[in-house]
């Protein structure tokens, strides 16, 4: 829940005093992150850090009581208040912008981890953590910023994660409306484009999964699995059966995945193209651990339960029913 007016001065008082807890600069550090900005001409990934620095300056000065202004393309902009808050913090964000108006901007390095389409990737991140890629899919972190006060790395497509335990800097997981947050643990998340869900099963430890639209957090536990609708914006929770780390070594992994993003996986992973009808493969869900040692027989197992068949033609593969 976003903290008050007078709950913020409250809060900025204890941490000017030095009395603050962690929990309580957390809830200072967030409000900070969240905040809209008026037109600062940076980009997301710049304004994002700024805010970072400033809420460390915040810790450590006092702010400075002053109406500053900043220029920027030419003209002279009074810093306004963007939120109705504590007027204390207003000016520490004034502060932080004055103080680096004339500095020049710094282009953010990213690195990226790319699976091809057949393969998976392991990689070791900075930290010692372990990340396994799924055929196809990318992982992208800011080198300079990664093992800083938090470890984040954007996913895109599948990635098992092993994470180096890390109680001072939480391991953020950014996946198009999801985050998730861990500080050591063992997880897998889905979150291939295209697809109708997002899904994080937590294999060991526990993780906080944040919906980026309502800032709603919700804690899985060992063995639960969350799936998100990019349909309907819904989550909710369910078990597993199989052991998500499997396709690690190579094996098909689906647990109740829709039947229409499993036929679109295995089309990814054979190359091939596969056609059917919509309202075919709705409300179906597919759960198995396959070895994908031809795409025949992974279709002709996917498809037996669900009375369906495939043909081909003209080098194109066709589903319908038996």
């Amino acid at each position: 829940m976003e903290p008050n007016q007078h709950q913020l001065n409250l809060l900025l008082d204890r941490i000017y005093s030095g009395t603050a807890n962690e929990q309580e600069k957390e809830i200072i550090r967030n409000w900070i992150i969240s905040m809209d900005m008026p037109d600062t001409s940076v980009t997301a990934e710049t304004l994002q850090a700024a805010k970072l620095e400033m809420f460390d300056r915040i810790l450590t000065t006092n702010p400075v009581v002053t109406t500053p202004t900043i220029r920027s393309n030419g003209f002279q902009k009074v810093l306004r208040s963007w939120k109705a808050a504590a007027a204390v913090l207003v000016l520490a964000v004034a502060s932080w912008f004055l103080l680096n108006r004339n500095k020049p901007s710094k282009d953010l390095v990213y690195t990226t981890i790319a699976a091809t389409q057949r393969n998976i990737k392991h990689i070791e991140l900075p930290d010692g953590s372990q990340v396994w890629l799924n055929a196809g899919s990318r992982l992208e972190y800011i080198q300079d910023q990664f093992n800083k006060d938090k470890r984040c790395v954007k996913l895109t497509g599948e990635g098992f994660f092993s994470i180096t335990p890390d109680k001072t800097r939480p391991f953020i997981v950014s996946s198009d409306h999801i985050e998730t947050q861990v500080l050591g643990t063992t997880f897998n998340i889905e979150t291939y484009p295209g697809e109708t869900e997002i899904r994080i099963a937590l294999v060991q430890g526990s993780v906080a999964v944040k919906d980026m639209h309502t800032n709603s957090y919700t804690v899985l536990h060992p063995n639960e699995m969350l799936r998100y609708s990019r349909v309907s914006g819904q989550s909710g929770i369910v078990g597993f059966s199989n052991k998500m780390g499997d396709w690690v070594n190579g094996h098909m992994i689906f647990e109740e995945l829709p039947l229409g993003d499993v036929l679109d996986r295995v089309a990814y992973r054979f190359g091939i193209s596969i056609q059917y009808d919509k309202a075919l493969v709705r409300n179906k869900r597919v759960t198995g651990n396959m070895s994908p040692d031809k795409w025949q027989t992974v279709l002709d197992d996917i498809l037996f339960i669900h009375k369906l068949r495939y043909t081909t033609q003209n080098g194109i593969v066709y589903i319908s029913k038996r």
